[in-house]
């Protein structure tokens, strides 16, 4: 009798169980295999777990919802409730993400990372919660570079040279400055762009650069490292709100963390760069001199970036002048020690 009471209850709680499971989307660009999928496949795994089978997450994480613009249009109107976006593709909706991507704005990933996660965080998050958007952790892509077919040393090299720029209003800004003719268009038109000779070169992180098609049209790749991507992962406020609070806190809990995205794939960027290097690719490491020429030449683009963003772009500017300010007293006291 006992037994069959449990059963009974048993029964009823698992059917309970099932008919509170909320399926929800993610979207997203990754490609079979690479850091992104991997994380996400391991994510939908996760929150189920964490969530007791309440959440059900439909991956949509290689492309079927379009691209940035497709994505971010599906989560504002709450087609997917979940997506990983770049800084450009966040530039789009909250233009103060762009100034991250001002040239030159970072010396090295290290202290990229310090600002970001110290300075920057809840500012560019309140900033994304007026547009409806619930920022879980940083993404990353690395530093862009120059990719080309021919070889660019300094900005002698990219005067008048035919070079693409993407949505971030920081790319053409940086583009004009080192005198180069300045061609906006989407992704999917550069390489057919490359191998008619509309346009002779661009700016790309290493994935872009080594996995996508670029490297077998565009042999050259200078290591400028000029503009730091980082990106988010975000939901779609509305309904992250109708949540309870064990259902957000497993969703927060179950995100990748920043510092494994950044371990990941910051790895596969120095395992792309090797890739191309190794199938034809040119990759051009700038001399102390070469680094000064390209800083000169971009010295402009911050100020002009404020200006022509407006909104709080300046508060921005100032957080990321204050973090590094702050990690550069970090360093000299650990040099200290």
């Amino acid at each position: 009798m006992l037994r069959s009471v449990l059963s009974i209850l048993l029964f009823h709680l698992c059917m309970v169980t099932s008919a509170s499971s909320e399926t929800f989307r993610a979207g997203a660009l990754s490609t079979p295999g690479d850091p992104y999928d991997i994380l996400w496949q391991r994510f939908a795994q996760d929150i189920k777990r964490e969530s007791n089978g309440r959440l059900d997450p439909e991956l949509l994480v290689r492309g079927e919802v379009g691209g940035e613009e497709a994505l971010m249009l599906a989560v504002r109107r709450g087609r997917i409730e979940m997506a990983i976006f770049t800084s450009s593709g966040m530039s789009a909706v909250v233009p103060e993400f762009a100034v991250m991507m001002a040239p030159f704005m970072f010396d090295s990933l290290e202290e990229a990372d310090y600002v970001l996660d110290n300075h920057l965080i809840e500012p560019l998050s309140a900033l994304a919660a007026e547009k409806g958007l619930t920022v879980l952790s940083w993404a990353d892509e690395g530093f862009q570079s120059l990719y080309s077919v021919t070889p660019l040393r300094t900005p002698t090299d990219t005067a008048g040279y035919r070079m693409r720029s993407f949505q971030v209003p920081s790319s053409p800004l940086f583009l004009a400055a080192l005198g180069a003719d300045v061609a906006a268009m989407p992704f999917p038109d550069v390489i057919p762009a490359l191998q008619t000779g509309l346009i002779r070169g661009g700016e790309a992180g290493p994935m872009t650069y080594a996995s996508y098609g670029l490297a077998p049209v565009a042999h050259h790749y200078t290591l400028t490292r000029h503009a730091y991507s980082a990106g988010v992962y975000a939901v779609n406020s509305k309904w992250f709100k109708s949540l309870d609070a064990d259902l957000q806190n497993a969703i927060r809990q179950t995100v990748p963390n920043a510092a494994e995205v950044r371990r990941r794939i910051r790895a596969a960027n120095t395992a792309d760069l090797l890739k191309a290097s190794q199938t034809g690719s040119n990759m051009h490491e700038p001399t102390e001199q070469e680094k000064d020429a390209w800083r000169v030449a971009a010295r402009s683009v911050p100020d002009n970036l404020i200006n022509e963003i407006g909104g709080q772009t300046g508060d921005i500017y100032s957080h990321i002048v204050a973090g590094k300010a702050a990690y550069a007293t970090k360093r000299r006291v650990s040099d200290d020690r």
